[in-house]
Order: structure tokens, then C-alpha cells, then sequence
């Protein structure tokens, strides 16, 4: 019997990077306490969620990672804006969003080429278009007013909420361990763009 365990691809966000979206995930918070952050240390933008993952195929799907980015290299991503999914008045999981103009068509890129990579080992992208994004809370009740208010305020003017850039330079295959607690992120291994 194989032994499964739950994994996405996805890129770290840096140290830097990771502060000033944790602060920003505090700020929300600070409007209602049901809203919870995850550890500072798994802030990350997923590029294909992989789900149940026999662990004799992570050498392969390693493989396939290294060939889906041997010719893409590093760029820039700039985040922006705040909202929410499913939409800004039903918020599940609250995100930062990527600069249209700066990383966003880049990650679309990266995610295509993981997705086609990995199709033949038998791991099948989703069908709903990809919406690069770093969720930095969850909410999982009925937020307040005053944040739903918030959170939609922020959402119409993402511009104005510049979060900062960073260099995009890896992708990682990470176990997503549930514990007894918050899931918590363990790294299986390091893909460098462009080989």
C-alpha cells in the first residue's frame, strides 16, 4: 500500500517579504479576532496543489519541476491590494494579490509549465483559472462589519496598497503536515529557475 502525503508546488516568500505581509494580515486582524494568520515562516504563492502524493513520486515529480523550469528565469513580483475568496463580503481565505504589471503573468507562465510537467506523472492542474495571490489570513466565521468594510474598501483600490517586490528565484515541492494544530509547511525540495 503506498504511502500518501498532501503537497503543492508553490514559491516561498522571503524573509523581507514575509514581514510586511504578516503585518498587514495583523492590521486585518486587529479589525476582528476571528480572523486567524498563518505562521509567518509559510506565507507562499502556490502554483498547483497536488493533493494525496505517493511518496515513491516525489523524486519524479522533482524531475519534472527541474524540466518545467530550465528556461524560465528568475523576474520580479510585486504585490498589491488585498481581497478575498470566495469574493470580499463572504471572505474565507483573505490574500495580497500580485501586480498585474509586475509578476503576474510571469507566475500564470511558471504555473502553465509546472502544470504541463506534471500532467504525464499524473498530477492534473485545476480547471479554474489560476489567480496568483499569498493568503495571509483565514476567516472562519462571519468577520465583523467593520472589517467586512474594511476588506472591501482595500479591495476597490488595490494601487494604493503597494506591499512591496521581490525576486522570484525557486519553486519548492511542499508537504502540507496537519498535525494537531494549524497546518504547518515542510520543504521536499528546491527547484532553481532556469536551471
Amino acid at each position: 500500500m503506498k504511502h500518501l502525503v498532501r503537497t503543492f508546488v508553490g514559491i516561498r516568500c522571503g524573509r523581507a517579504m514575509r514581514d510586511v505581509l504578516h503585518r498587514e494580515g495583523l492590521r486585518l486582524q486587529a479589525d476582528d479576532p476571528v480572523v486567524k494568520l498563518p505562521a509567518i515562516e509559510d506565507l507562499h504563492i502556490t502554483l498547483q496543489y497536488l493533493g494525496d502524493t505517493a511518496q515513491e513520486d516525489i523524486t519524479h515529480i522533482a524531475e519534472a519541476l527541474e524540466e518545467a523550469v530550465e528556461d524560465i528565469a528568475p523576474f520580479l513580483v510585486g504585490y498589491v491590494g488585498v481581497g478575498a475568496f470566495p469574493d470580499v463580503q463572504r471572505p474565507r481565505a483573505i490574500w495580497a494579490g500580485i501586480d498585474p504589471d509586475g509578476g503576474a503573468e510571469e507566475l500564470r507562465g511558471l504555473a502553465r509549465s509546472v502544470s504541463k510537467a506534471l500532467r504525464p506523472i499524473g498530477y492534473r492542474g485545476e480547471k479554474r483559472a489560476y489567480h496568483p495571490h499569498v493568503t495571509i489570513a483565514r476567516a472562519h466565521s462571519k468577520p465583523s462589519d467593520r472589517f467586512l468594510h474594511d476588506l472591501s474598501a482595500a479591495h476597490s483600490h488595490p494601487h494604493e496598497m503597494d506591499l512591496g517586490e521581490e525576486m522570484v528565484s525557486e519553486l519548492k515541492l511542499i508537504l502540507s503536515d496537519p498535525g494537531h494544530g494549524p497546518y504547518h509547511y515542510i520543504d521536499l525540495t528546491t527547484v532553481p529557475l532556469g536551471g
